[in-house]
């Protein structure tokens, strides 16, 4: 008897939960459909997620950053690279004679074949950088302005030996080549819409690649500061670069330094594959998490734009669903600022000049009232 009975209330606890999961998966695809649930199709419209405003952006910052590379270039190259600097591009290019163009596509090469001086085509291919990398960030890198960026920055790349065969010269060609694809093909990333999903996904994957491996290189090293996790006691006062703020950092508790190393941990090897998770209620909370680490990082050292480009990649973790409350409000700002402007215009009339007293609006059907009692009213 006993095990009957405990048999039947077991069966009633069971079809109890599937009961209750029964109907929080309706209310939350309830939810869902009206804008306030966490999955990704989760629109007003009821259609998928849209990334228009996070593409633009994410294509404003790679312009950016290729606008801080080729400046920098251009600034240092007769430093680096001219007839007296400390390794001659010259010598770089003799290197590749006799080379194929596809194992080595550099533009800097067609200086012979177009009877240029080398040092003085070198600074015309920066300076055209320079151009369309700020057309990118002003908003219009469509793909063939990204394409330029990109086949002008590997030309450099390829002669640049020591100087630009650091990580983030290696990233941002990765990152520059796939935001080819994902840049509009003739529009202003503004005006386009739809990007290519699989460009969106490929970028999250280059992310998703560099934290996790950021993550696990530091444990697979077995180094006992990363795994007694005091390696902050000895990065922030011997890293190359290190900035003013780091010298502050040193100075905090133990205590503070071991778990700022316990949340990297977290944030590169868990939160790196919570990236690639298709719900923004999972995906945007990672997108800040490995925000805030970046911004971390480059105040308390300088890794070239190595930061930025991770920074620029966790935009495209964030829909449009987390931009157009910002852009609403701009736009609603800037309405009411034409119907304040209209308002005025009326309430002042056409023929009203300084100095004549303005008359207030007046709802349908009231009359005016006389002179003066506008002040007792």
């Amino acid at each position: 008897l006993l095990s009957n009975l405990r048999g039947k209330m077991s069966m009633k606890a069971v079809k109890k939960a599937l009961s209750r999961g029964r109907d929080w998966a309706e209310r939350s695809i309830k939810s869902g459909k009206h804008g306030q649930g966490g999955f990704e199709p989760a629109y007003e419209s009821g259609g998928p997620a849209t990334y228009d405003i996070s593409r633009a952006l994410f294509l404003q910052a790679i312009g950016g950053i290729y606008l801080v590379a080729f400046s920098s270039y251009f600034v240092q190259f007769e430093g680096l690279y001219g007839a007296q600097g400390i390794l001659p591009i010259a010598q770089q290019l003799d290197q590749a004679e006799g080379m194929a163009w596809s194992s080595f596509p550099s533009l800097v090469r067609l200086h012979s074949l177009l009877g240029v001086d080398l040092y003085a085509w070198c600074n015309l291919l920066a300076a055209l950088g320079i151009i369309l990398s700020a057309l990118a960030v002003t908003g219009s890198g469509s793909a063939p302005v990204m394409a330029g960026c990109y086949a002008l920055y590997l030309s450099f790349t390829l002669v640049g030996d020591v100087f630009l065969f650091f990580q983030w010269d290696a990233l941002l060609l990765e990152v520059g080549f796939l935001a080819i694809l994902l840049a509009p093909l003739d529009k202003k990333p503004s005006l386009a819409a739809n990007p290519s999903r699989v460009a969106l996904w490929m970028l999250r994957f280059v992310l998703f690649k560099l934290m996790l491996m950021s993550g696990v290189v530091k444990i697979t090293s077995n180094d006992r500061v990363w795994l007694h996790l005091s390696a902050l006691e000895y990065h922030l006062a011997s890293q190359p670069l290190p900035t003013p703020i780091a010298w502050y950092l040193r100075q905090l508790h133990p205590l503070v330094l071991q778990l700022a190393i316990a949340a990297v941990f977290v944030v590169e090897i868990p939160g790196a594959f919570l990236t690639l998770v298709p719900f923004r209620a999972v995906r945007h909370p990672a997108a800040i998490a490995q925000a805030i680490l970046q911004v971390c990082i480059m105040a308390s050292g300088n890794y070239g734009f190595f930061n930025l480009l991770s920074l620029a990649l966790t935009i495209l973790l964030l829909d449009d669903s987390f931009w157009s409350p910002l852009v609403h409000d701009e736009e609603a700002r800037a309405s009411a600022l034409r119907l304040a402007a209209e308002l005025g215009s009326i309430r002042k009339g056409p023929d009203w000049r300084p100095g004549d007293e303005e008359t207030p609006l007046l709802a349908p059907g009231t009359k005016p009232k006389t002179p003066g009692a506008w002040k007792d009213g």
